[in-house]
Formats: structure tokens, C-alpha cells, sequence
């Protein structure tokens, strides 16, 4: 009734003050002031979408952000209690200063376990701060205000939800508080117990464990034969090069760069070919340089004076080194500004000075060796036979064989090593001295759980420690997936984002973002890649079961992920935030699901039967549900309640129907259902508007798709529920954020009534990658079409008879930069259309980009 009233009020101020008078005096609350509308479409866009995203670094880097996401939430167009904007405030102001303490802790070298703590309850409470956020605008839009309508029967309707949410205001007030008062504990925590200023530890630093690398024995060197060779040819370049040679080493954590630099400089001192030489080591810290640079000056025969400052210390190096035709090893780099500061006591003196580097990121020194002339070798790991020889040895002393009731767990334990030499090592020293199968697969088949191993523990948290919070986190997250588990990239990349871990990039795409850190982890030989895309990036990827073993490990410890399989009894204490479910076993019920409290999980992942699900009513705010690949029946019961979902993928599994309010997920980005029983999406599908990447498979997609303005990625059939099959690309042909276009149609296509594709002038203006896969060849490019367009995938059962309806129009295609044609049968067709093909694109494309042809499999 006051609703009907209010609508014939003359004013729109009368109908708030009215509206607001009414429903202060039915809720005895706060007055909530009407909201104006923004005059910033950004802003208001970004109140409508109720969520501000923002970058979760691992361990203490947790709440790097945060207090700027709390600071966003001000700045927001919601009413506010008074007492909840003063709490946010107070909250946004501590955690300020926890952060700068965290800040200082973690530059300690050693701290002790009561700081460890610390900053382990800041990032508990930190995630439910964050999870408090983002529920806020959901909570009290209640989805009113939300909707893309205008006018001024929106603007009552968004004043409406707002009043009727006083409520859910009240909730969130208390829940505040609670928050609150474990924020003030934390503090006087730290107040108490001077944790923001502590000294460091007085227990002794562990050793260091690369030390062994100096003094191996030269007859304990396993599979580095021809790698010495290898290396030593870089170094001598029999060519008669006379100018300044930098040969970089690198490779993984613990795969012998030190070990292979200190053969080869102890092979080459040794044949006089160098008048001065000098093996140095550098270390991750910065001011370490000072220390390599006097070492170095001791080493090449010079006392240098105490107090001197490095340009002095650089200025002694160079004068030393002048006149001689030097040797030196620069082991251990890790930063480019390490190597800007020591590269500068090599003089280019063309005498055919060599200097050796050992890094575990690739990227270094080759990107600041301009003056410089570079040569990289990477090191790969041991093969079966090398490895094994080097475990025997280590192991079982002169024995060359293995006992034979430990056959079966040497061979898991030599799959477990992957060839990595300090895994292999360490392992076998840990069970030289054991003899019974059960301390095998309990000790060897788990490389970091016992003090034997705290060595590789250390060179492993090394390169961890060294990586900023972003990256750590992308790292961990890793941990998830089983152990040589081949990741897909998009997967992974998309999962990241769904979980806010990618900072939005001034002038690029967060999914861009996210493949720089990607690159980033690879050129760090912390994670593998695996088969290049036309465009340099890794189809997917791979973890080293030993850098695997150390971030599972590490994920456990600071609660970043839970780890279950099926016959797992025990039940983790802490709050679980991320679950990975491994069910291999087909109608095996996780053992510890009925008893889990996943209220605070933000990601569920399970592998392999779909009996191990948890109940979608159990979660409350989380933003990853990954069930790619589970075979049985998915019950989708609640999942219409997940208001905080991001990322869906229910891709191969045998999922039939989606629920038909789907369109609830107001958060939800992306939505994978390809290889499923799925027919047909729901007509609600279209009210997602912020989903950016739709993956229909063979189901039709609901009228007026073209809609969903947010849309970046589709993959589908090309068909509608109302409209005939190729319509799709008529419908998005003016579609500005379309980037990737994946059609695909039916092979069984009555023969003479195949669809023929028109790609009209002046459409498709985003599109970077096109990919068409149907039953005949059958397409056309207008000019002007796809100006974009970098990489085009097409894909047929078979040629096209009739040459005039076959593919053409690719040379209008002027930024194309990769094509890939396959045909799966060879007839008349496909010999036509290959040569039409290939004509028209080398006319079009680079000469250093590429046309891949396969015809019945055949490549050509």
C-alpha cells in the first residue's frame, strides 16, 4: 500500500523522505538516506556489480590490499549504519598498521613460532573481512539493485530493496563487531608481545645447504659428463672469440647449476688457460653484493682495506683484472640489480675473459648483458639410468643393485625424484639406513616430511621466499591439482581470476596479467610448460613432483589449501578455505565431508568420481566450483544460492540440465558446460551480466545471447532456442568485447544443405582468435572483417566440392598472424581449399609466422 501511494507522489524527494519516514517507524532503525544516481557510469557500474576485486598475496601478503578494498567500500553509494562506517574505518586503519608489522617480521631472516602465529591469525581474519565485504552488497542489494534498468520505477525499485534490507543491515552490523573484536585481540597481541619489533631469533641459522656443492667429490658427479663438455666448449669457443663471454647456467632448484659451474671451473684451472680466476657466490639478499666483491678481491690475491664502498671495491676489481685474461664464476644470482652492480668489475679487455653465472631464473643475466656476448645452458635433469646410479651409490655405498623386496617402493621413490640430483641425494641419504618397505614408502614416498630433508626444505624455500606475494600465491595454488598433473592454462588462468589473485593492469587484460605471471613462474623453473600455442603461450603446464611435494607442504602449513581423498579419516582443524577432493574410486563418499565445516571454503575442486562433492547448501562464499571431469551423478541442488560463484566448470561431466534460475549467480564470470548431457541453457542465462566467458559445448544457447554485453570468450554451436543454426555469428557480428569465437556444428549435416558461414563486412572488430570447426569447408570473409583477428583454426570433415563455396576471403584478414586448417578425410575438396587457403594467407601473413596444414593427419 505505501508502495502504491509513494508512485503517485508528484516529487522524487517526497516519494524518498516518504518512503524512508514509513520504514524508519515500522523498523525503529536508522535512517538509510536515498542513493542519487551517479553521474560516473564506471562507478555506478561498479556499485551495481556489488564486488571490488583485489589482489591476495600468500601468508602475510594477504592483507596487502585489503585495507584498500575496505577503503573502496567508503567510498561506495550504499547507506551505511553510522556505527558500521566507523567500525570499517577503525578496521581499515589497523590492518594498515598489522601490515607494516607483518612487513618487518618477514624481512627477518628467522622468526619464531609465536610470530608465525601472529601473522597466521591476521590472515584468518583477513579472509573473513574480505568475505564480510563481499557478501555486504549482496546481502543488503538483495538484487534490486542490480539490474540494468533506468528511470525512475528503477530508482524506487533499488530504494525499495534498500529499505527492506534494514534487516540484513542489522546482521551485518553484528557481524562487523565480531570481526572487530577479533582484530583489537590481534593488536594487543601484538603490543603485548612486541611482535612488530622483535630482534631477530637468537636461535643459530640453519646451514647453508648449496656449501656440499663446493666439495663434491669429482667421482660422486652422476650424469654430468657431457654437460661439463658442454659447457666448458661455451667457454673456450674454439672460434678464437676474443671479446668478454657471459655463459649463464640455469635451471631448477637443486638440479646442480653450482655442482656443474664448480666441475668446470676446477677442469679449465687446471689447464692454465686463465691468468686469474675466482669462484664467488651471491645469495638472494641485495647487500650480499658487497661481501661477493670483496670476496672476490681475496680470492684474485688482493688484501683490500676494511671500510672502502662497493664503487671502491668495483674500481680495485677492475684494475686487477685489466691486463689478465680472467675466469670468473658468479654462482648463485638472483636479481637483476645484483648482477647491474657486480658486472661492473668485468673489464672488456678482448683477451677472451670468460665469466660463468648460475641462476635458477632464465631471465638473468641474459636480459642485462647487452654489452655482453651470452650463451645459456640449461640444465635438465638425470635420466632413469643416471638417476638411479646416483641413488644406489647414495643409498647402498659400492652396491650397484637394490634389495629385492625393495624393487617395487625404488621405483616409486625414483618417479617421486623426477631426476631433480638434490632430490635423489637427499632421499637416498634419508634411507641409507633403513631396511623394512614401510620406512621406504613412509619416508621416501614423502620428501619433506622429516628433519633429514630440512636441506632441500631450505634450497626450495629459497626460490619461495624470493617470489613477490602475488606470485607466491599463484604458486600454491598449484597444489590443488594431483601431483604430474597436466594444468590447463586457461583453466588455471581463469581460476585465478575468479579468486581476485590478478591486479588489474593500466592498459591491458587481467587475463593477460595473469599469463605474465605464469611466464613469470616458468622463467623461474618453478613451473614447466607444456606444448606452445601459436601465440608462445603453453597450452598448459606442470609442477615438478618435488616442487609439488614442497607447495603442498607449504599450502597445508599456512592454511592456504585442504587436501582430502576419499578414505581420509582425519578432519582438519583449521578453517578450510580451498578443498581439493581426490576420489579415484568410483561410489567412494569422502570419508570426512559429513563432518567438515566448509562455510568459509572460497574454492571446491574434486577429481574423479562425483560421489566425493560436498552439499552446494554447506558453502557460503565460495567463488571456484571445478568439477571438470567427474564421472557419476553432480547434484546441482543450491547452486542457484552460490551468490559469490565466479567460476563454474561442470565440463565432462554428466550433468544434463542446469537449474533454470542460474541467473541468480550475479558474480559468475565464467560458465564451462562443454562434453556435457546439457541441451539447452536456461532462458535466465542471459541475465548474468557480468559472465565473460561462455562455454556451451553442443547446447543451444537461449535468445537475444547477444545481450550479454559482458561477453568475452563464447564457445558453442552456433545455435538458439528460437532460431535457425549460423545465426550466432550474425547476432554478435557488432559485439564490441567478443575476443575469442569458437563455432562448431553438427558432422551429420544432410549432404547439398551444408551451412555455409558469411563473416560481413566491418563485424567481429575485437575478435584476436576465430576458430570454426563444421562438416565441409564452407566459408567467407568479407573486406573489412576481423581487423583483429591474429589466429584463425578451421576445421573440417571434409572439402567442398563446389570451389566457389569453399574458404575465401583470407586475405581480407590483415592482422592475421597464425592459420591452422585440418581436413580429416583427403578428397578433391581439401587438396582445393588447401591451396586456396594457403595462396590467399601468404599474401596476408608475416613471413615469420606460420601455416599449419593437416589433411587425414597428415601434416604438410
Amino acid at each position: 500500500l505505501a508502495y502504491r501511494k509513494i508512485l503517485r507522489a508528484p516529487r522524487p524527494d517526497t516519494i524518498g523522505s516518504q518512503l524512508v519516514a514509513k520504514t524508519c517507524e515500522l523498523c525503529k532503525s536508522t535512517p538509510i538516506l536515498p542513493t542519487p544516481v551517479s553521474a560516473n557510469p564506471d562507478r555506478e557500474q561498479i556499485n551495481q556489480a556489488g564486488e571490488m576485486d583485489i589482489v591476495v598475496g600468500a601468508l602475510s601478503g594477504m592483507v596487502d590490499a585489503l585495507p584498500g578494498k575496505l577503503g573502496e567500500l567508503l567510498e561506495q553509494e550504499y547507506a551505511l549504519l553510522s556505527g558500521v562506517r566507523g567500525d570499517v574505518r577503525f578496521l581499515q586503519d589497523e590492518l594498515g598498521s598489522m601490515n607494516a608489522a607483518i612487513r618487518y617480521c618477514e624481512s627477518l631472516d628467522h622468526h619464531d613460532t609465536q610470530t608465525t602465529g601472529w601473522i597466521g591469525r591476521v590472515r584468518e581474519v583477513a579472509y573473513d573481512i574480505e568475505d564480510w565485504v563481499d557478501l555486504f552488497s549482496v546481502r543488503v542489494d538483495g538484487g534490486e539493485g542490480a539490474q540494468s534498468a533506468s528511470g525512475f520505477r528503477a530508482w524506487v525499485r533499488g530504494l525499495v530493496g534498500k529499505a527492506m534490507a534494514l534487516p540484513a543491515r542489522h546482521a551485518i552490523a553484528s557481524e562487523l563487531q565480531d570481526l572487530k573484536e577479533r582484530v583489537v585481540e590481534i593488536s594487543e597481541q601484538r603490543k603485548r608481545y612486541n611482535l612488530g619489533n622483535m630482534a631477530v631469533t637468537t636461535a643459530h641459522p640453519p646451514l647453508d645447504p648449496r656449501l656440499s656443492a663446493f666439495f663434491v667429490d669429482p667421482e660422486d658427479i652422476v650424469g654430468f659428463d657431457g654437460k661439463v663438455e658442454d659447457v666448458s666448449k661455451l667457454v673456450i669457443d674454439t672460434g678464437g672469440t676474443t671479446e668478454l663471454k657471459v655463459i649463464s647456467i640455469v635451471g631448477m632448484a637443486g638440479s646442480g647449476k653450482t655442482t656443474l659451474a664448480n666441475a668446470v671451473y676446477r677442469r679449465l684451472q687446471a689447464d692454465d688457460t686463465f691468468q686469474l680466476s675466482a669462484f664467488v657466490s651471491i645469495g638472494p639478499k641485495l647487500n650480499m653484493v658487497s661481501n661477493t666483491v670483496k670476496d672476490m678481491l681475496t680470492k684474485l690475491g688482493d688484501r683490500h682495506r676494511g671500510g672502502e664502498d662497493i664503487s671502491q671495491l668495483i674500481n680495485r676489481v677492475r684494475e686487477i683484472l685489466q691486463e689478465k685474461r680472467y675466469l670468473i664464476v658468479v654462482d648463485d644470482l638472483w636479481s637483476s640489480e645484483q648482477w647491474r652492480t657486480i658486472h661492473c668489475c668485468f673489464p672488456d679487455n678482448s683477451l677472451g675473459s670468460r665469466i660463468i653465472t648460475t641462476a635458477r631464473n632464465g631471465a638473468l643475466p641474459i636480459d642485462y648483458c647487452s654489452r655482453f656476448t651470452t650463451s645459456v645452458h640449461k640444465m635438465g635433469l638425470l635420466d632413469d639410468a643416471d638417476a638411479k646410479k646416483l641413488f644406489l651409490r647414495k643409498a647402498f655405498s659400492n652396491s650397484n643393485d637394490c634389495p629385492k623386496h625393495l624393487e617395487a617402493v625404488f621405483t616409486q621413490v625414483m618417479t617421486k625424484c623426477g631426476g631433480l640430483p638434490l632430490a635423489v641425494t637427499s632421499v637416498a641419504a634419508k634411507l641409507s639406513l633403513k631396511q623394512s618397505r614401510d620406512e621406504w614408502e613412509r619416508l621416501g614416498l614423502n620428501l619433506l616430511c622429516s628433519s633429514d630433508t630440512d636441506g632441500l626444505k631450505q634450497i626450495l624455500n629459497l626460490s619461495y621466499n624470493d617470489l613477490q606475494p602475488h606470485l607466491r600465491t599463484c604458486l600454491l595454488y598449484l597444489s590443488i591439482f594431483p601431483e604430474n598433473s597436466d594444468v590447463d592454462t586457461v583453466r588455471l588462468v581463469r581460476r585465478w581470476i575468479a579468486e581476485g589473485f590478478i591486479a588489474e593492469a593500466g592498459g591491458g587484460s587481467t587475463q593477460d596479467t595473469a599469463i605474465s605471471y605464469l611466464n613469470e613462474l616458468i622463467r623461474r623453473n618453478l613451473v614447466e610448460p607444456l606444448d606452445l600455442n601459436l601465440d608462445g603461450i603453453p597450452r598448459g603446464c606442470r609442477v615438478h613432483p618435488v616442487i609439488h611435494d614442497f607447495i603442498v607442504w607449504k599450502s597445508m602449513e599456512d592454511n592456504f589449501a585442504t587436501l582430502m581423498d576419499a578414505q581420509q579419516q582425519h578432519v582438519p582443524n583449521n578453517t578450510v578455505r580451498r578443498l581439493s577432493l581426490n576420489n579415484r574410486k568410483q561410489n567412494q563418499p569422502t570419508a570426512a565431508n559429513e563432518s567438515t565445516d566448509l562455510s568459509h571454503a572460497r574454492s571446491i575442486t574434486v577429481f574423479g568420481h562425483a560421489s566425493a562433492m560436498p552439499r552446494l547448501t554447506d558453502l557460503k562464499v565460495v567463488r571456484v566450483l571445478d568439477l571438470e571431469g567427474c564421472n557419476g551423478l553432480v547434484c546441482l541442488d543450491g547452486l542457484c544460492k552460490l551468490v559469490l560463484l565466479r567460476y563454474l566448470s561442470l565440463k565432462g561431466t554428466d550433468v544434463s540440465e542446469l537449474p533454470p534460475t542460474i541467473g541468480d549467480l550475479r558474480c559468475l564470470e565464467t560458465l564451462d558446460v562443454r562434453s556435457t548431457k546439457v541441451k539447452e541453457l536456461p532462458l535466465s542465462t542471459i541475465r548474468l551480466e557480468k559472465l565473460m566467458h561462455l562455454l556451451a559445448g553442443s547446447a543451444k544457447l537461449p535468445s537475444s545471447v547477444a545481450k550479454m554485453m559482458a561477453l568475452q570468450t563464447l564457445s558453442c554451436a552456433g545455435t538458439t532456442n528460437s532460431k535457425s543454426p549460423g545465426n550466432i555469428v550474425e547476432e554478435f557480428s557488432k559485439h564490441d568485447k567478443l575476443r575469442e569465437l569458437e563455432l562448431y556444428y553438427d558432422a551429420t549435416e544432410v549432404p547439398g544443405n551444408e551451412n555455409h558461414i558469411m563473416f560481413t563486412s566491418d563485424s567481429f572488430r575485437n575478435v584476436k582468435r576465430l576458430s570454426i570447426q563444421c562438416c565441409s569447408a564452407s566459408v567467407t570473409f568479407e573486406p573489412g572483417v576481423l581487423p583483429k583477428i591474429q589466429v584463425l583454426e578451421l576445421r573440417f570433415e571434409k572439402g567442398c566440392a563446389d570451389t566457389s563455396r569453399g574458404v575465401s576471403g583470407i586475405e581480407h584478414l590483415s592482422s592475421l598472424r597464425h592459420v591452422v586448417l585440418e581436413f580429416k578425410v583427403n578428397d578433391a575438396g581439401a587438396t582445393a581449399t588447401v591451396d586456396a587457403v594457403r595462396n590467399a594467407a601468404q599474401g596476408v601473413l608475416p613471413s615469420h609466422q606460420c601455416i599449419t596444414i593437416k589433411v587425414a593427419g597428415n601434416s604438410y
